[in-house]
Order: structure tokens, then sequence, then C-alpha cells
């Protein structure tokens, strides 16, 4: 267990981030490997049908992603007091109540399918493809959940090195687990969405372990639970304000579904890849900024609040360095990553679209979340939660206007306007200082200072 506020901060945000970093590019990996696998093995047609759950799945997903990211700051709040009973206790009662939440979701989401997918406006046509995809998947929600949650309980507790080590070992079994169930036992879809499932359960198991022994560590025995109203109080706290933004924001693309549903077949697959490698982007910019979170989080607990603002300094420089030197070549061998995934002309042209002309504006939206991290981690959840709903409004909106004429490339364009207007909201709030209303122990440090 690591306070990283200690000693020398930019070698503290660097050893701290870099495994964090290259356990989401693996774990994107992972996404993006069954979506060639799926291509490539079964057709176009088979990642389009993936494709168009994909904003749905992502949207309850968010949910567990949101709640865990929220009550880990409360852990690493708890980890900067050195508390470390009290915190075991705090982890044990969060995973039983989201397992219990997600148990609940994942089935009404089964038992309702048919209306939901035809909200989402799917085709006949990749009806059942659809539905064999995600009923696995949400089925096997909440082994994803265990496993989130090791993500986040390790990230507080300053074990990163556990998600890189997890993801190596996720990465390779499922590799293996897609090859035979498409190539060998001819599963279809399902068979992607299974091998996800069956290595989350592996590294589930192993994140448990590895945290049971962190804390036997400190002396402290994970046996027994008790339920104290001031530790789930804090819970809530920490964990509704990052679930509904979270949530929000990918309820926001659900919403735009119909739209890009509609587009075709070559559409979908061409925005599917270009999300894909979105994502794999986003996953270096959100787990570098993971270390402010966690910084933050720790200085709060520890009460260190004159140092805070230059750890935001150090982690939004460290964040825009690395963020550069991947997206680069991304945009340069656009047509060549889109290939890999696509043949048909149509779909390739989508996608080289969107990583030539949209994704450099990610810079937007890297500030973005690091202004999540901020408010997140000083308790400014009113603010986090504002900031994006200015997000998702304004994608809803540019989407639907635009759409009408530009179709495709409308919704690209919505989602470069949402990310910039989001960021003048964020920044406009910070220079403000009104985040920090939130959070008491910051005003009376800034009084002192």
């Amino acid at each position: 267990m690591k306070q990283i506020f200690e000693g020398n901060i930019k070698k503290n945000f660097l050893v701290f981030s870099i495994p964090l970093i290259l356990s989401a590019l693996l774990s994107s990996a992972h996404s993006i490997i069954n979506s060639m696998m799926s291509s490539n093995l079964l057709g176009e047609e088979a990642l389009s049908a993936i494709g168009s759950t994909s904003p749905l799945i992502s949207l309850i997903s968010s949910i567990c992603w949101g709640y865990g990211t929220g009550f880990s700051v409360y852990v690493a709040m708890l980890i900067g007091t050195g508390d470390f009973k009290k915190t075991a206790n705090v982890v044990k009662i969060n995973m039983l109540f989201s397992s219990l939440f997600v148990l609940t979701l994942s089935a009404l989401c089964i038992i309702f399918h048919s209306a939901i997918f035809n909200f989402l406006n799917i085709g006949q046509d990749l009806w059942d493809a659809a539905f064999a995809y995600f009923s696995v998947y949400i089925g096997g929600l909440v082994i994803f959940n265990l496993t989130w949650c090791g993500i986040y309980i390790s990230n507080a507790l300053g074990m990163t090195k556990l998600p890189l080590i997890a993801s190596i070992i996720s990465n390779v079994l499922n590799i293996t687990l897609n090859y035979v169930f498409i190539k060998f036992l001819h599963f279809g879809v399902e068979g992607t969405a299974l091998a996800s499932v069956i290595s989350a359960s592996v590294i589930g198991i192993f994140y448990i372990v590895m945290i049971l022994k962190a804390f036997k560590k400190v002396g402290v025995s994970f046996k027994g639970i008790y339920f104290d109203k001031e530790e789930i109080r804090q819970s809530i706290r920490f964990g509704v304000p990052t679930t509904l933004q979270q949530s929000i924001m990918y309820l926001c693309t659900t919403l735009v579904s119909p739209l890009t549903n509609s587009c075709g077949a070559s559409a979908i697959a061409g925005y599917t890849v270009g999300m894909k490698i979105y994502d794999l982007e986003a996953s270096i910019y959100q787990n570098s900024n993971k270390t402010i979170s966690t910084y933050v989080a720790q200085c709060m607990g520890a009460k260190r609040y004159s140092i805070i603002k230059k750890g935001l300094k150090t982690g939004l420089t460290q964040t825009f360095t690395i963020l550069a030197s991947s997206l680069l070549p991304v945009v340069i061998f656009a047509n060549v990553i889109s290939g890999l995934f696509l043949d048909k002309p149509d779909s390739i042209n989508y996608s080289n679209i969107f990583l030539q002309y949209c994704l450099p504006f990610v810079f937007f939206n890297t500030l973005n979340n690091m202004f999540h991290a901020l408010f997140r981690s000083t308790g400014a959840g009113r603010i986090l939660v504002i900031s994006t709903l200015v997000y998702a409004v304004s994608r809803v909106v540019f989407s639907y206007v635009l759409f009408n004429k530009f179709e495709m490339y409308g919704i690209f364009a919505a989602i470069v306007l949402s990310w910039v207007t989001e960021a003048i909201f964020g920044i406009i709030v910070y220079f403000s200082g009104k985040w920090k209303s939130d959070e008491y122990a910051i005003a009376t440090a800034s009084c002192s200072e």
C-alpha cells in the first residue's frame, strides 16, 4: 500500500501510472482483438451486430465503473489516514452491495431485451447475432463487476502492477478461447462473449486473492463484515455522483444509437472500429489521470492540501506527452489500421474519417477527464455531474441537428463539438474555484495559505 504524495512526485506519478496505462492498453487490446477476430472469422456483419449493442453494454457497465471509481476514492482516503481495518470493511461492503445490484440489473436487461433492441433501432438482419452476444455478456456482468472492483481497489491501495499482470493473463486466455470457440467450435459471436466471461472469472479470483494478501501484510483479516452507517454513507457520497456521471456519459451514446444504427452495416462497422481505437487512446489518458485521482484523494485523507495543484500540473503534463506519442501513429497510419478490421471500402472510409479528422481533438476530452478526476477526489460531486451533463446534452443535441444533413459524419462532428464544449465549461469552473466549495477542507486550506 503506497502513499504517492510522499517523495519525488514526478517519479511517483510515472511509476504509479505506467503499469495502469499498460494494463489499460492490454484491456483495450482485449476488446480490439475480439472485434478483429469477429470480423475476420465471422464477417463484418458479426462486427456490426456486436457494435449495435456496444453502447447499451457500455451504459450498463458504466454503472459498475462509476460506482467502483467513486468508492475507490473513499478507499484511497482511508489509506491516507492509515486506517486499514476500516478500509477492509468498506471494500467488503461495497463489493457485496454492487454484486447484488448487478445481478438484478442483468436479469432485467435480458428479460426486456426486445423493447431495448427496438429502441436502439437494431435491424432484423442483426437481431439474432446481437442478442446472442448481448445475453452472454450481460449474463456474466456480475463477474466483470468483481474484476472491475479488483482494478479500482488495487489502484486505491497503490498496487498498480496487479492490473498489468491481470491484463496479460486475461489477454492470453481471451485470445486462446476466442480462437477455439470461433474457429473450432463454431460458436459465432456468442463465443466472443463467452471467452470474455471466462477470462474475467479467472482474473476476478486473482484480484481477490491478491487483495486478501495485501491486507494480511498489514495485519488486517478479511473475515467477517459489519455494516457501519457512516462507512455506508461515505461510500454512497463518493460512489453515487460518479455513477451518475458515468451513466450520463454513456446514456448519451445510447440515445444517439438509433441514428448510428440506421446508417447501415458498413457505417456501423466503420463507426465501431473508430470507437475501438478511440477507446484505446482513451485508456491512456483515463488511466494516467487515475494517478491524479488517487493522488488528490490521498492528499485529502492526509490533509496535505497545499500540494494538490502541483500534482495536477505534473499529471496533466505527463498525460499529454504520453497521449501525443500514441496518437500520432494512429493518424498517420489510419488506413492501415482500418484495414486490419475491415475489407469493404465504405466501412474503411468511415473509420478513416474518424481516426484522421476527429480523434486528434481527443486532447480536449483528456482535459475533461482530468477535471473529472479532480472534482471526484475533492468531493465536488455536484460539479462532476453538471460537467458530464454539459457533455451529454451537447452531444445529443449536436448529433440530432447535424445528422439530418451529414448522417454518420454529423455524428462524428457532434463528438468533437461536445468534447470542446465540456472543456470550455471545465476551464471556467476550475479557474472560478467553485469546485472548492464542495469540500470545506480545500476552502480552509486556501484561506490559510
